[in-house]
């Protein structure tokens, strides 16, 4: 029997909503395009049903761009076409911590009991 003890959490899971623009035509543009082959696949909207995944494909020369909602409402959005896959995994966990730090820490079951009230 095999266990797995520290399972991969999905950054999805700490979204509302996910928004991806590129245009087609420019240079590095590999990782807009695997996002929203990701984000649009069946596996993702079944896990994933709280999810609004947005794209558009535009139609004059801008850099792509992804725009995010998290669970407690902030919203974050940057330029992606100028970070390699590595980068941008980086530049995700560092968002999935901060999201399920947080979460932690608002449903913390070992709450003192004066935090309780």
């Amino acid at each position: 029997m095999k266990y797995n003890l520290f399972p991969r959490l999905d950054f999805f899971a700490y979204l509302k909503r996910i928004h991806v623009s590129y245009h087609p035509g420019r240079p590095k543009t590999e990782v807009a395009r695997r996002l929203i082959m990701r984000m649009t696949s069946e596996g993702t909207k079944k896990k994933f049903p709280q999810l609004q995944a947005t794209w558009e494909l535009l139609g004059y020369d801008a850099p792509s761009t992804v725009q995010v909602e998290f669970v407690n409402g902030r919203e974050k959005r940057f330029l992606i076409e100028h970070y390699s896959r590595y980068e941008m995994q980086n530049i995700v966990d560092e968002w999935q911590y901060g999201a399920h730090m947080e979460h932690m820490r608002e449903n913390n079951l070992e709450k003192a009991e004066d935090d309780a009230d």
